[in-house]
């Protein structure tokens, strides 16, 4: 499994309970969960044991499944930090006061994060960077962005 943490060794400590979500993140709707009996870094990724989890065919019908933590058991957020999950559906301005779009998804990349704006007729990639996004505002459920010439005409 490749986590989606920036803080895998408190998730994924043993004893640790987390819920389990569909493929989308969402939580499924039995409340089911798991508890972390021991977990280790493998080629880039995690390998985690869980309890009660005994043979390959229970892990099988894990498969494609999301782990989730309940907000309140995350670590706090720092200044300028944010669950990528509360970036979707913020409305993406420009510093000049156009509307861009609205955040569709994050994605994860080597360069680092990106936002997937969709303006209605077609998405723009953008890159989750201090040089472009200039503001977010999570109350006002908005990103000002300062785009570089020729970023949303990709």
């Amino acid at each position: 499994m490749v986590p989606a943490t920036d803080d895998v060794a408190g998730v994924y400590a043993q004893g640790r309970g987390l819920r389990v979500g569909d493929a989308g993140g969402r939580p499924e709707g039995l409340e089911l969960s798991l508890t972390v009996q021991a977990a280790r870094e493998f080629k880039g990724g995690l390998i985690v044991r869980f309890e009660g989890v005994r043979d390959r065919d229970s892990a099988e019908a894990l498969r494609g499944r999301t782990l989730l933590i309940r907000r309140e058991e995350a670590r706090p957020l720092e200044s300028g930090e944010y669950f990528l999950h509360d970036l979707v559906g913020l409305e993406v301005w420009s510093a000049e006061g156009e509307r861009v779009g609205r955040v569709a998804a994050v994605y994860e990349g080597g360069a680092g994060h990106f936002l997937n704006v969709d303006d209605g007729e077609r998405e723009h990639l953008i890159p989750f960077a201090g040089r472009i996004v200039r503001k977010v505002d999570l109350e006002a459920g908005r990103i000002i962005i300062e785009a570089i010439p020729g970023l949303l005409e990709l």
